[in-house]
């Protein structure tokens, strides 16, 4: 009975640790209403440049990132992209709601997400609560990577944005690939996506690439604070501020030096 009890424990710790890396793409895409493109680019004289500019900001490249996913814990790491090629202009980049740039880590035991911010050369420790979101369930399907998926929708973001979510249950483990709690299933694509009139639509697509069961141990990273330092551990809301308060000293020294003092 003692070596049962044993075996029984050994299976359940595995089953706790056991982790999938999920290979994602995620991309951008907005359709800007006419109007919303003259008054956000039409200042823009060279048709060339604005066209560039529209193209950067409707359509701009996708971005890949790799996570690791746990019953209890999650990264998520940028796979960043260097472009070689000669004359190539810097670009703009876009990610989907819920999918930082960089490297993030979430806590499912604890419902939060944590991330490192650079503002300007400080570092700080960005905490956000894992968001529950209130799944709608529907009977549609479609073939995703050889499963069948179900689409389910929701709210995210303070209701702000849409969510529809294809999901299998043909895969024995919850996933999420954004910073929320995950659904009861594997999310194999989602796209996140807002109407604003007289703006236009502006989604986000996020599809799995690849997934695969590691039969190794992962070590999870973890974005620490500075040695001795706590108040540089901050809220979204906090973060907000910084940046607003940055930018503004930033531009306030930008026209004291663009004055001519003679």
């Amino acid at each position: 009975m003692k070596k049962l009890i044993t075996l029984i424990i050994l299976i359940s710790s595995f089953a706790n640790a056991q982790v999938y890396e999920v290979f994602i793409e995620a991309k951008h895409h907005t359709e800007y209403t006419p109007e919303a493109i003259e008054k956000s680019y039409g200042h823009i004289k060279d048709p060339e440049v604005r066209k560039w500019n529209v193209d950067q900001n409707t359509n701009p490249k996708p971005l890949e990132f790799k996570i690791y996913s746990s019953k209890t814990e999650l990264n998520t790491i940028e796979q960043e992209k260097i472009d070689n090629q000669q004359g190539t202009q810097g670009g703009v980049k876009k990610s989907a709601p819920g999918l930082a740039f960089g490297l993030t880590y979430s806590d499912f035991t604890k419902g939060e997400n944590y991330r490192q911010v650079d503002v300007y050369g400080k570092n700080y420790i960005v905490i956000t609560p894992l968001q529950e979101l209130d799944w709608k369930f529907t009977d549609e399907t479609k073939e995703i990577l050889g499963y069948k998926a179900y689409k389910a929708t929701s709210k995210y973001g303070n209701g702000n944005f849409d969510v529809e979510a294809w999901f299998t249950k043909e895969i024995d483990f919850d996933f999420m690939p954004i910073t929320v709690k995950p659904i009861d299933g594997f999310v194999l694509e989602m796209n996140i996506f807002i109407d604003i009139e007289n703006v236009g639509k502006m989604n986000n697509y996020i599809k799995v690439l690849s997934l695969n069961k590691l039969d190794k141990k992962y070590k999870f990273k973890i974005p620490i604070t500075e040695p001795g330092k706590k108040d540089n551990i901050i809220t979204p809301k906090q973060l907000a501020d910084i940046y607003e308060e940055a930018n503004k000293k930033r531009n306030e020294m930008y026209n004291q030096e663009g004055v001519d003092k003679k």
